[in-house]
């Protein structure tokens, strides 16, 4: 029996990092069908880049190396990358299109790092994204993930979205910062200074967090709840209804 399962209600997205954002919506929309459920442009910050690059951090300070060598492109700030992304409902699953894009430039500008050949081979070139059940605290799911996989020799390591210098560092810091919650939680054990306060705007109620899987396979955990998860379902109707489909979104919300 699944250790965790119950605490997922199946895939929530597939994402790809793009090199054109224009002719990948173009792609995705205009010729597949797919329906735009939340979109957003210049997104910066520590916690941002914590989120998603984190464990290159500290393997490229473990290294001596600069965090580029890794294909790590720089959010942390604005003053070099930004990251563009765009969530497209095929109804039954989305497809999260990703762009790394020089902060001085618009989404129309090529992706900061380089592109991986399109072999299947190659590995580690998308993620995939695990939807957790609403009522799951987020937090405290990412340290019974790690724990598990501890238990089992399988080395998994979720991001925190605080700065850190190393792993050691990372296994200490508080659990409020595990999860990158998207909204200004009342649990003031959970309250992220000068960040859960934020204007999050159709992104109210996201949550995720980053990992690696056995394989090196990218991996996110996430929760859509609250105005993101009104944008999800309206944009899962809108296929419903242009493609003769009966979708429903997922209702398992307890364990």
């Amino acid at each position: 029996m699944s250790v965790l399962g119950n605490y997922l209600q199946g895939v929530q997205h597939f994402g790809v990092t793009v090199d054109d954002m224009a002719k990948s919506i173009e792609f995705y929309i205009d010729i597949l069908g797919g329906k735009i459920a939340m979109s957003g442009d210049g997104f910066v910050g520590e916690v941002v880049h914590n989120t998603m690059f984190q464990k290159e951090d500290l393997e490229a300070i473990e290294r001596g190396i600069d965090a580029r060598e890794l294909g790590i492109p720089d959010v942390r700030d604005g003053s070099k990358e930004a990251l563009d992304v765009r969530f497209v409902s095929f109804g039954n699953t989305v497809v999260e299109l990703i762009h790394f894009r020089d902060a001085k430039l618009n989404p129309n500008a090529p992706n900061a790092i380089k592109k991986l050949p399109s072999g299947v081979g190659y590995a580690n070139a998308s993620h995939i994204s695990f939807h957790v059940k609403d009522d799951v605290d987020l937090n405290k799911f990412a340290i019974t993930l790690e724990e598990e996989c501890l238990k089992r020799g399988i080395n998994v390591a979720c991001n925190r979205i605080l700065t850190v210098r190393s792993e050691a560092e990372r296994r200490q810091v508080a659990l409020k910062y595990t999860a990158n919650k998207f909204w200004n939680d009342p649990n003031p054990d959970y309250f992220v200074e000068g960040y859960s306060d934020s204007d999050f705007g159709d992104f109210h109620g996201w949550s995720l967090f980053y990992c690696k899987g056995p394989n090196g396979e990218q991996l996110e955990f996430n929760q859509v709840t609250r105005r993101s998860k009104e944008l999800f379902i309206k944009a899962q109707r809108e296929y419903n209804q242009e493609m003769g489909t009966s979708f429903v979104w997922p209702s398992a919300t307890s364990l």
